[in-house]
């Protein structure tokens, strides 16, 4: 959020010096070389000073933030990050769903169709658009929790076709809600798109997939060794061999012990709802250790 403020500030400072020529952005860009964003002016009209005040309220405690909130809807009633703010905070899922349906009619409205129509495919990498997306996973996800997996499915989709750079991650989700809805062709068209099997996510969905479609076989058992051949910490994760920390980790790496909890944490019950998974890994594992 401070990278996004910081770049925020320094579009609407390049906004209001109105260049004619790039001599003369690029003077202003090596004139702030070594100084701090904060030293620009503040925002003086009511969306940037909207804005400023959501940034300030991350910085916050919860009771200092809401009143903050309040001014920024004051201020701009269109203020998407204010009301995923306070859906963030919302205890009860519901009304957390509702906070980010307002924030997406905000977005709708301040973006305007044009916009939808002319810019999609390159959202999350344009500025304006990025509280219009995570509205959107927001909704995503409280409906994933629900087990509304339709629902969720059709914004993750959607969120896609704004932005096929993925930024967010999304992906990742679908990947787990099109096995957990059996829709395999999904799964596998998806798979197509984004090519990519150096991951967790991808590599024991993927052999899951198999599993799900055939059980145990010569090629569900050779996309498994691949699989934890990538990240040997999985398994034992899923299995309960090794103990899962109380909360998700801040940072993964690709094949490493953080890796495999966020995929367990991810994707637990799609292994527990997969008839025979466990005892599938379980006997692998066994296997693994007399050939050790």
């Amino acid at each position: 959020m401070n990278t996004e403020k910081d770049l925020a500030k320094l579009m609407e400072e390049i906004k209001k010096q109105d260049f004619k020529s790039t001599d003369e952005l690029n003077d202003f860009m090596s004139n702030l070389m070594g100084q701090s964003l904060d030293d620009l002016p503040k925002s003086t009209d009511k969306i940037g000073r909207s804005k400023d005040l959501i940034y300030e309220a991350y910085e916050q405690s919860a009771s200092k933030a809401k009143k903050l909130i309040k001014q920024a809807l004051e201020l701009d009633p269109n203020n998407v990050d204010a009301y995923n703010y306070l859906a963030s905070i919302e205890k009860d899922i519901d009304k957390a769903i509702k906070q980010y349906e307002k924030a997406i009619k905000a977005g709708e409205k301040t973006l305007g169709k044009k916009f939808f129509k002319e810019e999609k495919g390159y959202f999350w990498g344009m500025l304006e658009t990025r509280p219009y997306m995570r509205a959107k996973a927001g909704l995503a996800d409280c409906l994933y929790a629900k087990n509304e997996f339709d629902k969720a499915i059709g914004i993750y989709t959607e969120m896609l076709d704004l932005n096929p750079n993925d930024n967010q991650g999304v992906r990742y989700l679908l990947s787990t809600l099109y096995l957990r809805t059996n829709n395999f062709k999904k799964f596998n068209d998806l798979n197509k798109k984004y090519d990519e099997y150096g991951n967790a996510v991808s590599n024991f969905n993927i052999a899951l997939s198999q599993f799900k479609q055939e059980k145990q076989s010569e090629i569900s058992n050779k996309l498994l060794t691949e699989a934890h051949n990538e990240n040997n910490f999985v398994i034992d994760l899923l299995l309960g061999n090794k103990k899962m920390p109380k909360k998700q980790p801040d940072y993964i790496g690709i094949g490493d012990k953080n890796e495999a909890v966020a995929y367990v944490y991810g994707n637990y019950q799609l292994w527990e709802e997969t008839q025979g998974a466990f005892e599938w890994i379980y006997d692998y594992k066994q296997k693994r250790l007399k050939m050790n």
